[in-house]
C-alpha cells in the first residue's frame, strides 16, 4: 500500500536513478509500542524516504554520507558532529494529530496522514539542507534556518509531482503550531535561531505563490489588501532570487 501517493518524484525514481550508492541512508530505531510500531510502518510504506534520496542523487549529492534515524526523543534535528539527522517517531504522531484537529480547514482533500507525509518531507529536506551547507561548506549570510527552510520548499516545487502542494500542507503545520501558542512570545522565542512560526508560513506560501502566480492566485488573501499587490510582487521576485542562489551550489543548475 502507498501511503504518500500524493507525492511522486518526476521521473527520479525510474530509470536509474537510484541505481548508484545513495548519499543517504536511512535507520530507524525499534519503536516503543504500539503507536511508534505504526508510525514506523506508515513511514516505509509512504515513498519519503525514497523521494529524499532520489532528490539528494539529482541535485545535492553529499561527500560524506548523510544518515536519517528514526525514533529517539531528540528531534527533528541535525547533529554535524555525527552528520545525522534524527526524526523522533513522536513529531510524526504530533503532525497527524495537527492535521486531524484541523481537518475542517483543510482544502487540498488530503487526510491528515497525506498531509503529514508532506511535513515530514519537508522537514527532511529542510535538516538534509543544514547537512548539505556543513558538507559542501556553503557560506550562508543570515538565518541558517531560514535559508533552509527555502531549500526544502524549492526542492518540493522543483523537483517534486505535485510538490507545491504538500509545500503547503508543511506551511499549514507552522500556522497550527503558532496558533497553539499564547499571544505572547516569551524572551527565549525573540533569540531563537528560528523565526517564528507564523513568518515559517508565510514564507513558504509566498514561495509557493512566486513559483506560480497564476496557479496559486488566492494563496496570499490572508494578507491585507493594502500590502497585497506590493507583497505578490515580492514573492515572484524573491522566489526567482532564491531559486538561482540555491542553484549556484546544486548539482543540476536552473
Amino acid at each position: 500500500m502507498k501511503v504518500f501517493g500524493s507525492l511522486l518524484l518526476a521521473g527520479l525514481l525510474s530509470g536509474g536513478a537510484l541505481a548508484a550508492q545513495p548519499s543517504i541512508v536511512v535507520e530507524y530505531q525499534t519503536p516503543q509500542g504500539k503507536n511508534e510500531t505504526q508510525i514506523r510502518q506508515l513511514i516505509e510504506q509512504s515513498e519519503v524516504n525514497d523521494t529524499l534520496v532520489a532528490l539528494s542523487k539529482s541535485y545535492f549529492v553529499f561527500d560524506q554520507t548523510l544518515t536519517v534515524n528514526y525514533g529517539g526523543e531528540d528531534g527533528p534535528m541535525y547533529d554535524p558532529e555525527v552528520h545525522m539527522v534524527s526524526i523522533p517517531y513522536g513529531f510524526v504522531s504530533e503532525a497527524i494529530r495537527y492535521f486531524r484537529d484541523n481537518e475542517d480547514q483543510q482544502t487540498s482533500g488530503n487526510t491528515p496522514t497525506l498531509s503529514a507525509m508532506d511535513t515530514l518531507l519537508h522537514t527532511l529536506l529542510h535538516e538534509a539542507g543544514h547537512a548539505y551547507i556543513v558538507d559542501q561548506n556553503i557560506p550562508v549570510l543570515g538565518k541558517e534556518e531560514d535559508a533552509v527552510d527555502n531549500f526544502a520548499t524549492l526542492m518540493m516545487i522543483r523537483y517534486v509531482e505535485g510538490g507545491d502542494e504538500a509545500a503547503i500542507s508543511a506551511a499549514n503545520m507552522f500556522a497550527y503550531e503558532s496558533n497553539d501558542r499564547p499571544d505572547y512570545y516569551d524572551f527565549g522565542e525573540y533569540i531563537d535561531e528560528h523565526s517564528f512560526d507564523l513568518q515559517r508560513y508565510f514564507s513558504t506560501l509566498c514561495l509557493v505563490y512566486g513559483s506560480d502566480p497564476k496557479q496559486h492566485a488566492k494563496l496570499l488573501d490572508e494578507v491585507e489588501k493594502d500590502y497585497l499587490a506590493e507583497r505578490k510582487e515580492f514573492c515572484i521576485e524573491n522566489y526567482q532570487q532564491l531559486d538561482q542562489n540555491w542553484h549556484v551550489y546544486l548539482t543540476e543548475q536552473p
